[in-house]
């Protein structure tokens, strides 16, 4: 295991050097080689440091005599590495955790410090189950930031915008443990035929969502290399479901990579059109990847920065999807780095991008027709700000979807035309739609 633990900590070292997100995936790839077992570990162990970091370092300066602050990097990230293990990795025995660590210290700038290493590591396993934490009711932030591993402004923004249940809520959902959902393709299969032939559990909230369950890689599942599946969120695939896509209708998704949304409105309108398009080469390349594994011959894929006017685009589409690119609090248990990387002034930057967008994007849709607006965040500006902006500034009128949710997720605000989703055991992520008709 010395070895893995060596690759976890060469990625997670060169993250923190050029402050660049530490991807396990990029890593997988180019470890391919290793067996299913040491990759699953590598995996757990770079995602689940750097999910934890404020937790871990929180563990380190009680019982290191050395802040983490003044740490050296390489001695940093091994004793992040190794408390990571001790903590939230049962699979892993106490003095693994710790000689493994060590060793691994061995082949760094850090030998030296190895018995600094060791000695903080043991402490932090023999007082694991006694750690003193913040007090939830004297510093109910600090306590909450330290718990959930989430800076202590991001933790103030939730409660004081969401509440401090749905504050919780959120928190707890970054660093929980969920099922991968994929949404059936139901033009080309039905639930029964996917659920058969692949280990999965039909969800309780949508007819086209199942949970997938037991595998290693998402391309090794038949439905998925068939094109008869796509992994998708729940609360994204609510955008298409509430939308009121009809078979024939034209369906213009502006910000469409990867693409799950115009796939998914290419199975609904069958004998339509969807126009898909995002801002780079990059972008529509991962576009064409899952349009051509699944087959849709409906979609047209080009390139267009949703920030531009085009005037090819006025009053072209029936139904016109703008999910917008924002900062990402609903979804950061599956970016770990988002919330290190984000700035309250990050955010004002974003609703002025956001506004742009959806100004053009009222423009593009038919008259009578819909504009859907959605974000995979919960910050206040950037979800109920832009609704008052659509409603005062660009003629649009919201749309009651109340009925069209599944019963569970129904609330009053739907009347109203939106819905701001928490995640919990409802297993959907934090995600904010709205639904605007075009007079």
């Amino acid at each position: 295991m010395t070895d893995v633990r060596h690759i976890a900590y060469e990625a997670l070292l060169t993250a923190e050097n050029d402050r660049i997100p530490a991807s396990s995936k990029d890593v997988l790839e180019k470890y391919s080689y290793l067996d299913v077992k040491d990759r699953r570990f590598l995996k757990r162990i770079i995602e689940g440091t750097i999910e934890r970091r404020i937790t871990i370092d929180h563990v380190l300066d009680l019982y290191s005599t050395v802040p983490v602050r003044k740490m050296k990097k390489q001695v940093r990230t091994l004793l992040r590495m190794g408390v990571y293990q001790l903590l939230y990795m049962d699979s892993v025995k106490d003095f693994a955790a710790v000689n493994e660590t060590v060793k691994a210290a061995y082949s760094t700038p850090a030998r030296g410090l190895s018995g600094f290493i060791n000695g903080v590591l043991r402490k932090v396993a023999a007082n694991k189950d006694s750690i003193k934490w913040p007090d939830k009711d004297k510093d109910h932030v600090r306590y909450l930031s330290v718990m959930y591993s989430c800076p202590e402004w991001i933790v103030t923004k939730l409660t004081d915008e969401q509440g401090s249940e749905n504050a919780e809520t959120l928190l707890a959902l970054s660093v929980s443990t969920r099922p991968v959902t994929a949404r059936i393709n139901l033009s080309k299969t039905t639930a029964e035929e996917v659920i058969k032939s692949c280990n999965a559990a039909r969800s309780n909230l949508l007819d086209e969502a199942v949970m997938l369950r037991d595998y290693d890689n998402i391309t090794d599942i038949p439905a998925f290399y068939s094109g008869s599946i796509c992994t998708q969120d729940i609360s994204s695939m609510l955008v298409c479901h509430l939308a009121g896509i009809k078979r024939d209708d034209t369906v213009l998704d502006l910000c469409a990579s990867p693409g799950g949304k115009s796939l998914h409105a290419a199975d609904i309108a069958v004998e339509g059109r969807v126009i898909s398009k995002d801002v780079s080469e990059k972008k529509l390349e991962s576009i064409r990847q899952n349009v051509e594994r699944c087959g849709f011959t409906n979609i047209e894929i080009s390139e267009g920065d949703a920030t531009v006017y085009d005037s090819s685009l006025e009053g072209s589409s029936d139904v016109v999807i703008a999910d917008v690119p924002c900062s990402g609090l609903g979804v950061m248990g599956r970016k770990n780095d988002i919330k290190y990387n984000l700035t309250p002034e990050r955010i004002k930057d974003l609703v002025i991008l956001q506004r742009r967008i959806l100004k053009n994007a009222s423009r593009y849709v038919k008259r009578g027709g819909i504009l859907m607006f959605s974000t995979c965040t919960c910050s206040l500006e950037e979800n109920q700000g832009n609704v008052e902006y659509l409603l005062g500034e660009c003629g649009l009128a919201p749309v009651d979807f109340y009925e069209d949710l599944p019963k569970a997720l129904r609330c009053e605000n739907a009347k109203s035309g939106y819905i701001q989703l928490y995640g919990g055991e409802l297993a959907t992520d934090g995600f904010f739609i709205a639904k605007f008709r075009r007079g």
